[in-house]
Order: C-alpha cells, then sequence, then structure tokens
C-alpha cells in the first residue's frame, strides 16, 4: 500500500493501483499527468490534468504514480 507523498515508478500503474484506495496523481512516459481516484472494490477514475513540458519527460518506459491523499470516509 502507497502512503501519502510516496512516489513509485512502473510499468503498469492500473497492475500497481489495483488494490489501492485513494488519490494519486499518474504520469506518463510521454509526459501526460492524470488525477486517478481509486476505491477497493469500485473502478478507477481517471482525469488528465495537464503535461509536463518536453524537457521534464524521462525517456522511460516507466510511469509515475504519486499518492496525495487517502479517500474521505464518506467517499
Amino acid at each position: 500500500m502507497l502512503e501519502p507523498e510516496r512516489t513509485v515508478d512502473v510499468e503498469n500503474p492500473a497492475e500497481a493501483l489495483r488494490n489501492e484506495s485513494g488519490i494519486f496523481q499518474v504520469t506518463s512516459p510521454y509526459g501526460q499527468v492524470f488525477q486517478v481516484t481509486c476505491r477497493k472494490g469500485s473502478n478507477m477514475r481517471i482525469r488528465e490534468i495537464g503535461a509536463l513540458d518536453n524537457t521534464a519527460v524521462a525517456h522511460s518506459k516507466r510511469w509515475r504514480i504519486q499518492k496525495l491523499m487517502r479517500p474521505l470516509a464518506c467517499d
């Protein structure tokens, strides 16, 4: 389980987030940035929130995931 403010690099973000709950910032290898909300037993909600400039994009096949916060108890 990812802790808030922790960042990991993975090859498959869907697999990495499968059993997670919380709100995550996910950055693709090409620089697209998404907000992903996960709740155990529910589908992931994915929203594109922007893109990094070309100079900041790593030339890697790995995705970067950062946990922003835990879900609210009422969600």
